[in-house]
């Protein structure tokens, strides 16, 4: 294994004006991204609470991630991604320092 091969993103999002469980959030990213997306950016939702929520990602689809994130809508609320970075904690802590 090539050292760095599997490095991890986590991508904090909020959705703003709706909501939605847990179940619904990961049915939304598993209907937007394409199979071989999903295949290759390996989105992963691993903390999700109300409005917000953090995916984990392949390092090399976090843009794609992003823009994809970006662009769903859920129960007429948008998801806007607020930070990305390399270790969960980090994330946690802009998440719910974010509001």
């Amino acid at each position: 294994m090539v050292v760095g091969e599997d490095r991890q993103r986590y991508i904090a999002f909020i959705i703003e004006g709706g909501k939605t469980d847990r179940r619904g959030m990961i049915d939304a990213i598993r209907s937007e991204f394409s199979r071989q997306e999903y295949e290759e950016i390996k989105p992963w939702l691993t903390v999700f609470e109300g409005d917000k929520g953090i995916v984990r990602c392949k390092h090399t689809g976090k843009e794609r991630a992003i823009e994809i994130l970006n662009d769903m809508l859920i129960d007429d609320g948008k998801v806007r991604t607020i930070t990305t970075s390399g270790t969960i904690k980090k994330a946690k802590k802009r998440l719910y320092e974010h509001g």
